[in-house]
């Protein structure tokens, strides 16, 4: 659900190794695959799909056993309703999203029993209709249960994303995992979208620097707040990967920023500040950012 940079990345993926894959996709992007097929432009290795199902219609592509749901996260909502008719009694939802509500709101639209908690480690986008850019040399899927449990059906997707060359795990603690990644990217997205720059001159200025290490200490204090088992030395680590990411690296709110799109700033810096105002945690330097960048917040649609 969602035929994006990483839905379609992940769904070629697992469609070149045999899968039976249903792509919802809208507008441009679905016609130039209806004609053309789906591209994915990768260093871990191109691929060509000269044929796909593709449909903007969810309701036609029948039950499904797993649905990678890879909607920005203002649609959620909407795209949850849509894809019910796609649901048995077994069907399992694997939000591959950002922010850290989309489990919960997912199990209150849909039932706890069709969602687990996942999280993915990559950077993909749309570079034109019909063809996604995946950059940097990883991509992940991380995924669990939401109590830790064994199943057939995270088994089957583990099983699948082997088959096809993604690098994934089963995740016992997935919470810990989702509330991880966001603490990183909370961050990473505010600061180099407040700054207009890439990672790099975000990083290796003092006082940019300053702001990014307080945004990470400050997300972190509130997944502690929340009883996350967060581990210690997690700030520490998530700055020496900085320090090693590509100094041209942009976040793609940085990217929705720059293209006049809607942000997912409410969800991301946003979702710091108002679970700091819940949890009494403070936190005043993502408050700045997320003032600051608030006007942009609707793209120039909005």
């Amino acid at each position: 659900m969602g035929a994006g940079g990483v839905g379609g990345y992940f769904g070629a993926r697992l469609a070149a190794a045999g899968d039976e894959v249903a792509f919802i996709a809208r507008g441009a992007h679905k016609d130039a695959m209806k004609a053309n097929g789906l591209k994915v432009r990768s260093p871990l290795g191109d691929v060509h799909l000269e044929a796909v199902e593709v449909m903007d219609d969810p309701e036609a592509v029948g039950l499904c056993d797993i649905i990678l749901f890879c909607v920005k996260l203002w649609d959620v909502e909407a795209a949850a309703e849509t894809i019910r008719p796609l649901l048995s009694n077994d069907t399992c939802v694997a939000p591959i999203q950002n922010g850290v509500s989309v489990t919960a709101a997912l199990s209150r639209l849909l039932g706890a029993k069709h969602v687990i908690g996942a999280v993915t480690q990559i950077s993909a986008s749309i570079e034109a209709p019909g063809v996604i850019r995946h950059h940097g040399d990883f991509a992940r899927l991380i995924f669990g249960e939401l109590d830790g449990s064994d199943s057939w059906r995270t088994e089957c997707l583990e099983a699948a994303c082997a088959s096809a060359g993604i690098e994934a795990r089963v995740s016992k603690t997935i919470e810990v995992d989702i509330w991880e990644k966001f603490v990183f990217l909370a961050p990473m997205a505010g600061a180099t979208a407040f700054y207009r720059a890439p990672i790099g001159a975000v990083r290796d200025e003092p006082e940019r620097r300053a702001r990014f290490e307080a945004m990470l200490r400050e997300t972190a204090a509130l997944g502690r707040a929340k009883g996350v088992a967060l581990p210690d030395g997690l700030e520490a680590r998530f700055l020496g990967f900085v320090d090693n990411l590509p100094p041209e690296m942009k976040s793609s709110m940085q990217l929705d920023l720059e293209r006049g799109k809607r942000l997912e700033l409410d969800w991301l810096n946003g979702e710091v500040v108002r679970l700091g105002q819940e949890l009494g945690v403070e936190t005043p330097e993502n408050a700045a950012v997320y003032e600051a960048l608030e006007p942009y917040a609707l793209g120039k649609e909005g």
